[in-house]
């Protein structure tokens, strides 16, 4: 189970239980740090704790502390890459920087979880800000459309900052004031639910991003095959769905179906869109698709991650799973990269 999800996992279990929680949330980071703003830690009154705030280092610390650190209200600690300030004994994290976190819990914590899970299984971005100062804690939660979700008495350069991080699309700082942008996760679109289809859903879901699988053949679109699969379709009903922004990988391994795939999701211009096999293949397919999609070869082509995949070497089921999602993570974020050898298999 991915990070996000381990957290909305133990929040509700302990809303039904009726247990409070306590959330950590880097809010800033000085030089060089193993998470960035915006990673976060739930802490339950039982001791059970889902996420990390650092590589490790600092999670017991941060768990020993909260509670106490927020008994009154919410609290802003800073926490050095290499020693714990109050005890001088050294952390291990040698990154060469420092974090602040943000400690609260009550209403505050439970509205700021409630924006990463509307943003998590809504798919819908939400601005959470932050007021890190003489009066720490949630301030503000707006939704993608700018609408008002929940307010601490916020200010109005609260609002502002809100609206700002909306329209960049990234989180905004301002003096005491942190505006997290929490973006939907990314929906891939993986076509094709052969064995091979199998470690390509495991890696991106532990991503946390919103993966879809789908097959024309009803015996290999199962759910129960792909447990991690926020949802598994047959051909038919799936390819109305990807849209500008989404991700697909086509591997069916049946021309047929590829050739019905690409022809409904070239035209969508998808800020990703690979195929499986030998680039010879695709080719092949584009030449025959682009009279009747009114395009020409070339910019079928250009649309195109053919082979998909980085060139990691190796050509087990895992390996190439390892190279698609590489190459996916770094087209999200917008990362130059090396192509894969045109020798992936069909």
């Amino acid at each position: 189970m991915a990070e996000l999800c381990k957290i909305l996992e133990l929040w509700k279990r302990a809303s039904a239980a009726g247990e409070e929680v306590c959330v950590a949330t880097v809010t800033a980071v000085e030089g060089s740090s193993y998470r960035r703003p915006g990673a976060r830690m739930l802490l339950t009154a039982s001791g059970q704790r889902a996420g990390t705030i650092s590589g490790g280092c600092l999670e017991a610390e941060v768990a020993k502390k909260a509670w106490w650190l927020t008994e009154r209200d919410a609290s802003v600690q800073r926490y050095s890459s290499f020693f714990d300030e109050d005890s001088d004994i050294p952390y291990g994290l040698g990154c060469g920087g420092a974090i602040r976190v943000l400690l609260e819990r009550g209403e505050p914590a439970k509205q700021a979880l409630g924006a990463l899970r509307r943003s998590a299984e809504e798919r819908t971005a939400q601005v959470v800000v932050a007021n890190l100062g003489t009066n720490p804690g949630t301030e503000l939660i707006v939704d993608q459309t700018g609408k008002e979700v929940w307010s601490r008495e916020a200010s109005e350069t609260a609002q502002t900052l809100a609206r700002k991080a909306l329209r960049a699309r990234a989180s905004q700082w301002h003096a005491d004031l942190f505006a997290e942008y929490i973006a939907p996760p990314p929906a891939l679109f993986v076509f094709g639910a052969g064995d091979d289809a199998q470690p390509l859903v495991q890696l991106a879901s532990e991503l946390d991003w919103h993966v879809t699988v789908a097959d024309g053949r009803s015996h290999l679109a199962r759910a129960e095959r792909f447990p991690q699969a926020a949802a598994v379709k047959l051909l038919a009903e799936a390819l109305q769905e990807p849209a500008v922004g989404d991700a697909a990988v086509v591997m069916t391994h049946s021309y047929e179906q590829d050739r019905e795939i690409l022809r409904a999701l070239l035209p969508r211009e998808l800020r990703y869109l690979g195929v499986l096999g030998p680039r010879r293949r695709t080719e092949h397919l584009v030449h025959a698709l682009a009279p009747e999609l009114e395009l020409s070869a070339q910019e079928c082509l250009a649309r195109l991650h053919a082979p998909v995949g980085l060139d990691l070497g190796g050509h087990a089921p895992a390996a190439i799973a390892l190279s698609i999602v590489a190459e996916l993570q770094a087209v999200f974020a917008g990362v130059a990269t090396r192509k894969a050898s045109a020798t992936v298999p069909a």
